[in-house]
């Protein structure tokens, strides 16, 4: 289904902090865009429930990542950890938000991770976070939170690991449907004058990809100076993943609804490629 384009409007944002690598590159990245877009900013921190519940219990055991050495895990020492954690959010959190000169509310949190992330992320614009968590079993795709964040969030999401910068090539995915002409008018809010903007054109012949290229051309006007078309006739995540990894995009955009690709695979999709990527939701 095609329709009007609409670029959401980011007043709010929601940013979820849990200090690992992929965590400050999402506060600085939803920093750098409050302050672009002159936003105000919600950090927060979830002490994890399940992890304290489960020090709780008589037989639980610590390993040592580097020595394998085991030991019985202490619920007074993760208590401990877990605050000396919130205080290191708080502060780097401040930090960041003053550096940008942004309004900024801070709040910590005690329960699901998931759960109280997305709750906290209801009534904001945008929800960051990194791409995958502290646990070493995330390094590769996506973390649980950023899984279920992608799939139930009522918000806009801003995936990202180190390495995102706004000066990015920023990469669209269109294919003329109402979700495509959102990502790409949302997209324009994000190209710095010196950055350059690809597009990837989704159709099955000719005549559609100049459809789609006029299309586009006539949204984008004379806003962006440095633009490339690529024609991608396939629907399939991993061979759409392989396209974005020969453009080496700072940032993907697109949303989650398509008249192209279902919207499994656009979760795929996310999961698959190595990324930072703006998911912009439809409206529920």
């Amino acid at each position: 289904m095609t329709g009007v384009a609409k670029r959401i409007t980011i007043k709010r944002i929601t940013v979820a902090i849990d200090c690992s690598p992929h965590s400050r590159a999402s506060l600085f990245a939803a920093a750098e865009i409050a302050g672009m877009l002159q936003a105000e900013l919600l950090g927060v921190f979830v002490e994890d429930i399940n992890l304290i519940r489960m020090a709780e219990l008589p037989f639980s055991q610590e390993i040592h990542l580097h020595t394998a050495r085991s030991e019985p895990l202490d619920s007074s020492k993760l208590e401990r950890l877990l605050k000396l954690q919130a205080k290191e959010a708080h502060e780097l959190f401040i930090q960041t938000a003053e550096r940008f000169g942004i309004p900024y509310r801070f709040r910590k949190l005690r329960g699901m991770v998931p759960t109280e992330v997305l709750e906290a992320a209801l009534g904001t614009d945008l929800l960051a976070m990194g791409r995958s968590g502290r646990t070493p079993v995330c390094c590769r795709g996506l973390g649980s939170t950023a899984k279920k964040a992608i799939r139930e969030a009522k918000t806009n999401i801003l995936l990202t690991r180190p390495g995102l910068g706004t000066d990015s090539p920023l990469l669209v995915i269109y294919d003329g449907s109402t979700g495509a002409k959102a990502a790409l008018e949302t997209a324009l809010g994000f190209v710095r004058e010196e950055a350059s903007l690809h597009v990837f054109l989704l159709g099955n012949n000719v005549r559609r990809h100049a459809f789609l290229k006029d299309e586009v051309e006539m949204i984008l006007g004379k806003r962006i100076a440095k633009k490339e078309f690529h024609v991608i006739p396939w629907t399939d995540s991993r061979t759409i993943a392989q396209c974005i990894h020969m453009i080496e995009p700072g940032l993907l955009v697109l949303s989650d609804t398509s008249d192209t690709i279902s919207t499994e695979t656009v979760y795929s999709l996310i999961d698959t490629i190595d990324y930072p990527v703006l998911l912009v939701k439809s409206p529920m």
